[in-house]
């Protein structure tokens, strides 16, 4: 076999592992649904939100925010499966909540029935890393959950949430 041969051959044999490197680091995405009640209440809290991933990587970050504010929930514990319910307004021990800034946040409300939010779901702690919004992203209005019934879903593909019914969720991986 001619020299030439053999290191094609080679670099030919490293390619399947080094693929399988990259698309394990790669994320595999996911959907976020906001529970629109179309009560009117809704206007006045943020809501409950399903995750779905699926990949291995759980949430570890959810950013939710608006031109004039934001808040960060950071998971105390990996979650298993590949489902996760989280309320934003009062999401519990498991997270972690503050400002975008770093500072503690106690109230977790919105500013508006007509301000727009920004909801990313993201498999990474760190914002640092680039990884926002790799699990799911969606975009709404508080009011859009009082007039709505079903689930506003996002996926990692990110835009204007898109209603659909509680059984349509979670779309296919």
């Amino acid at each position: 076999m001619p020299v030439l041969d053999r290191a094609a051959l080679r670099r030919w044999a490293l390619l399947p592992p080094a693929c399988l490197l990259v698309s394990a680091c790669a994320p595999d995405g996911g959907a976020v649904g906001a529970v629109a009640t179309g009560h009117f209440s809704a206007r006045h809290q943020f809501p409950v939100v399903q995750v779905a991933w699926c990949g291995d990587s759980p949430p570890a970050r959810i950013d939710l925010t608006s031109e004039e504010h934001g808040w960060r929930l950071t998971a105390n514990r990996a979650f298993e499966g590949d489902r996760l319910e989280v309320d934003l307004s009062a999401p519990g021990e498991d997270w972690t909540i503050t400002d975008t800034g770093g500072e503690p946040a106690y109230r977790v409300v919105p500013d508006s029935p007509e301000t727009a939010y920004t909801l990313e779901v993201t498999s990474a702690a760190g914002a640092e890393d680039g990884a926002d919004g790799d699990i799911a992203a969606l975009e709404f209005h508080t009011e859009s959950l009082a007039s709505d019934d079903g689930l506003i879903l996002g996926t990692h593909q990110g835009g204007e949430g898109t209603l659909v019914g509680a059984q349509e969720f979670p779309p296919e991986c």
